[in-house]
């Protein structure tokens, strides 16, 4: 079975871990600018005083009978990473020998290992004798033998020397000091019965290096004593990881475990799946029957288990899918909850690339969690991912076309499948909304309706959200997104903060300067209300990322037109919100052309609900944009309205 574990050049040492390059692997490439690079970044965490110097990830395999007592490693991946700490050890060295001074290079005992009364250089090249001999002499201070295919491991001690001599000022003890006890890789072993025949096509395939949701794993799971507990949970975090597709999907392809006999459909409270403890021990329960089982390289970078196939659930091939926010935006959705609940400070906001510091600040370093509080989190991360799939838009293909839908999952005989239907298409066109409407990269009211699904499951789930929506996106309140989600998550049906008055809202002249959510809400509300009304084109309707804001009356008419506005051009009445390609195209032509197209392009599809209602007029002016722009106003205070009726019928 695969371990990952987060280690510093400490743990490193005391392990007396020796690695040995293979033959397959190429030989050190690493040149000045990436070897400057490194140095620029620890010389900078070492001074800032980091506690932690990420340096990516290193998969290893153990070798077996080698005749040492202490473990050889063979290096698959991460050998450039090593080698070159390995070799500014020896630099060190050789600089403090210059300087003739007190300092103490901290990495001394990271050079060497000591095997059979003897000291071996930590990497060693078996099948390469006339590398390991320069190693060797690197390693002892002795003559270096000529050798070409070392010249390019001299030239980076040479750029290491040349460095820190630039550099007189900096402390060698303090930063070798650093790099021994600081500096920290994900150390990936795999069995030695890997299929290496597909090793470089797997690797290479991989690509990316290690993200930071992969250290986040690491640094969590090495909180957790029990091994199979910590193997539970590993599996438990690598289903959820895998965002382009369905969760009990990614958890019964790697696993083989069977979630059939455990779903029930209706009632999101009493479906065990939505919680994580019977997932746990169905993976227990598997994992305790298969203590043996060979793993393919495959499966182990990309955190998955290889299981017989006959052991694997049947599951029906599914439409590929694209989840809406990335799995660093979803852990920290999930930790916003698990502080709420543990009745702890919230974090300041949502920032994908800033996902350790945060995890960090908010929770490792400051309340310093166990094995238990990991477990937890890990379970609650299950239960919001599960209902994240059940309940939540994500973007399927269909016939070539992307969509925003909702594919319901139900059992069919022993297997649980996807449905090709759209789930729901209320609640998926509202969340489409709020997508295209919101910052794309965090969607802050999906940290409210988690919670909600958390407590209440999928009961009045459109109702709760377009209250949400509603108390979230359309009150005076001065508070920042991320405050006003807070309130929610104390208390689900917030009503602290009154609903806008949409007339002074949408009455006033702004022009392009409107805000792009109104006119998305205003589509929703349209289609809400009259799609059964207005036939299958509104029926057709779909949200889409629009960027424009379009004069149906121009700001500078071309040639001579009568319908054109004097007074209201950049009031509601006359604005649309339509794609760039589109505003482009109808720029300043007369409304008649104008209306013309729009109605042949809009035949089968509505494209724009609100253009649609004012393409009905033949004409336009002044008093017809004010007339449309008085009745969208309307539209909005009736949904207010029937919205707030309704949440109090669920609440009361």
């Amino acid at each position: 079975m695969h371990n990952s574990m987060l280690v510093s050049l400490e743990q490193v040492i005391e392990q007396k871990l020796l690695f040995n390059v293979p033959i397959y692997q190429r030989l050190y490439v690493w040149g000045p600018e990436q070897i400057k690079t490194l140095l620029d970044d620890l010389v900078a965490a070492c001074k800032a005083g980091k506690d932690v110097f990420y340096l990516g990830g290193t998969l290893v395999i153990e070798q077996e009978n080698t005749g040492f007592i202490d473990p050889v490693l063979d290096l698959i991946d991460g050998q450039q990473r090593f080698t070159t700490l390995w070799l500014l050890s020896i630099a060190l060295e050789r600089l403090i020998k210059q300087r003739q001074s007190q300092e103490v290079n901290h990495l001394s005992e990271y050079r060497m290992v000591e095997m059979n009364d003897s000291h071996q250089p930590r990497i060693r090249f078996a099948i390469r004798p006339e590398v390991s001999r320069f190693f060797d002499a690197l390693l002892h201070g002795e003559t270096l033998p000529d050798n070409t295919h070392a010249d390019v491991l001299s030239h980076a001690i040479s750029e290491m020397e040349g460095y820190f001599g630039k550099h007189t000022e900096l402390c060698l003890t303090d930063i070798s000091h650093f790099i021994r006890h600081r500096v920290q890789l994900v150390l990936t072993r795999v069995p030695v019965n890997t299929d290496l025949n597909k090793l470089f096509e797997v690797i290479n395939n991989r690509g990316a290096q290690l993200q930071h949701h992969d250290i986040l794993k690491a640094r969590l799971l090495e909180l957790i004593e029990d091994d199979q507990q910590r193997e539970i949970h590993a599996q438990l975090w690598d289903a959820c990881a895998y965002m382009n597709d369905y969760v009990e999907k990614n958890l019964a392809s790697a696993t083989g475990v069977k979630l059939a006999p455990w779903y029930r459909q209706d009632d999101d409270t009493a479906d065990p799946l939505a919680t994580a403890g019977c997932v746990r021990g169905a993976l227990q329960s598997l994992s305790s029957g298969h203590q043996n089982r060979v793993f393919t390289l495959a499966d182990i970078l990309e955190g998955n288990v290889a299981v017989d196939p006959a052991s694997v659930n049947k599951y029906e091939q599914t439409t590929q899918v694209r989840s809406i926010i990335s799995f660093p935006v979803l852990l920290q959705h999930v930790l916003r909850i698990f502080l709420h609940q543990q009745h702890q400070t919230d974090i300041e906001h949502i920032l994908d690339k800033e996902l350790l510091t945060i995890f960090d600040e908010h929770w490792l370093a400051m309340h310093k969690p166990g094995g238990s509080e990991v477990m937890a989190f890990i379970g609650l991360l299950w239960q919001c991912r599960y209902l994240f799939d059940k309940h939540v838009i994500k973007w399927v293909d269909d016939n070539g076309e992307d969509r925003l839908v909702i594919r319901p999952l139900r059992l069919n005989e022993n297997s649980l499948v996807r449905d090709q239907s759209n789930a729901n298409s209320s609640l998926s066109m509202l969340q489409s909304m709020l997508y295209h409407s919101q910052q794309l990269t965090t969607q802050y009211w999906l940290t409210p309706l988690l919670n909600y699904l958390l407590q209440f499951g999928g009961q009045e789930v459109l109702t709760y959200l377009k209250y949400l929506d509603n108390r979230l996106l359309c009150t005076s309140t001065g508070q920042s997104l991320m405050d006003r989600t807070r309130h929610f998550l104390k208390e689900p049906w917030f009503d602290g903060h009154s609903l806008m008055d949409m007339e002074g809202a949408l009455s006033a002249s702004h022009g392009t300067g409107f805000w792009h959510y109104w006119f998305y809400k205003l589509e929703y509300i349209l289609w809400d209300r009259y799609r059964e009304e207005k036939g299958s084109a509104w029926q057709a309707f779909r949200m889409t990322a629009k960027n424009s804001v379009e004069h149906v009356s121009p700001q500078q008419p071309e040639g001579c037109d009568s319908n054109v506005l004097q007074k209201l051009v950049d009031n509601f009445g006359n604005l649309a919100l339509v794609s760039r390609g589109i505003n482009s195209e109808y720029g300043n032509k007369p409304y008649v052309e104008k209306r013309a197209r729009f109605r042949e392009r809009n035949a089968a599809r509505a494209d724009s609900l609100k253009l649609w209602l004012i393409y009905e007029h033949e004409s336009w002016n002044d008093d017809f944009a004010l007339e449309h722009q008085n009745r969208m106003i309307k539209e909005y205070a009736y949904y207010f309205e029937q919205v707030e009726h309704a949440a109090l019928k669920v609440r009361t």
